[in-house]
């Protein structure tokens, strides 16, 4: 569980990084100018992308922190993640800010499972069950509901980066399989 909430931590930490970056580099309008100009290569903005993966990556750390608080009733099913149940073109995809502060007190809910967990405090059942619900056809907006763990949605979620066209930090929104792998190619 604590590799988990790392890689996620790791991940909020790049996505402030790039955010800070945009800001230092460009100055706070051209920054927030960039962070709602949508890539013609994927067809979204930057903030779109962070919206889109802190929708995930938010409804992750809450349901692992709540996690904590039901573990005495081991492997009880906890709750429901609908994924694609989304606010899409709100103020967290227009508003550099507002989305910093947003990934900062996602950070916080991280950090304090990770001090939960470092003061041997180990309630947090990583196998507790939950139901990952999501939109798996364009044609039908019916959700499908597949079983699923804590762990495992918090492992999902670690992949989520938004995407720049802006020059990032080296190793920026790369799954560590592949920076590893990378490595090893040019040993």
């Amino acid at each position: 569980m604590r590799a988990l909430i790392r890689s996620n931590l790791a991940i909020l930490s790049q996505k402030i990084a790039l955010l800070d970056l945009l800001v230092s580099k460009r100055g706070a309008s051209q920054a927030s100018d960039a962070f709602q100009k949508t890539c013609p290569i994927v067809g979204a903005s930057i903030g779109q992308h962070y919206r889109h993966s802190m929708d995930h990556v938010e409804l992750a750390a809450l349901v692992a922190s709540s996690a904590k608080d039901t573990s005495m009733h081991q492997h009880q099913q906890l709750g429901e993640l609908h994924y694609d149940l989304r606010v899409r073109g709100g103020t967290l995809e227009k508003d550099l800010v507002e989305s910093r502060k947003r990934l900062c007190d996602v950070t916080d809910v991280f950090r304090s499972l990770n001090t939960t967990i470092g003061d041997g405090d180990n309630r947090i059942e990583a196998q507790t069950p939950v139901t990952a619900y999501f939109n798996l056809a364009a044609d039908d907006d019916k959700e499908i509901g597949l079983p699923s763990t804590v762990e495992r949605e918090l492992g999902f979620c670690a992949h989520h980066v938004g995407l720049s066209e802006d020059e990032l930090p080296d190793g920026f929104g790369r799954a560590p399989s592949t920076i590893i792998f990378d490595k090893k190619q040019e040993e």
